[in-house]
């Protein structure tokens, strides 16, 4: 008896650790992502810039699944970008003079960004759309 006894704690105690530390309460957010108003302002300039030529550099890429809407959009962003030499640290700054108006405090860095390149580049997103016998966006 004392040797099932053992066997049943090898075999039943490791699983219900695992499982008490995967009921632990875990932080809202990832480590070492910035999600929010306060870890946007937090970065440094270069780290700022850095992170918005990520941003871009993923949001803007290509993909063979793309939609025609989609894929204009990224060609429009694109073009917008390279005719009117706007820089990561360009895009940067103006995520953070949004986070100067309350209506974006609760967005996080890649809703801004999208919004504001939205707003940039609309007149290059439009001529693409308009290219294709699409309406403007």
């Amino acid at each position: 008896m004392n040797k099932m006894v053992k066997i049943l704690r090898m075999l039943v105690i490791p699983p219900l650790l695992v499982a008490a530390a995967a009921a632990l309460p875990a932080p809202a957010l990832a480590e070492g992502f910035v999600n929010t108003r306060a870890g946007w302002i937090a970065l440094s300039a270069e780290a700022k810039a850095a992170y918005v030529q990520g941003l871009n550099d993923s949001l803007n890429y290509f993909f063979v699944d793309d939609s025609l809407t989609e894929a204009l959009a990224k060609r429009g962003r694109t073009r917008c970008l390279v005719e009117q030499r706007i820089t990561a640290a360009v895009l940067s700054a103006q995520i953070t003079a949004a986070y100067d108006e309350p209506q974006f405090n609760r967005f996080s860095p890649v809703a801004v960004y999208i919004l504001k390149i939205g707003e940039l580049c609309r007149p290059y997103i439009n001529r693409e759309r308009a290219e294709f016998g699409l309406g403007p966006q």
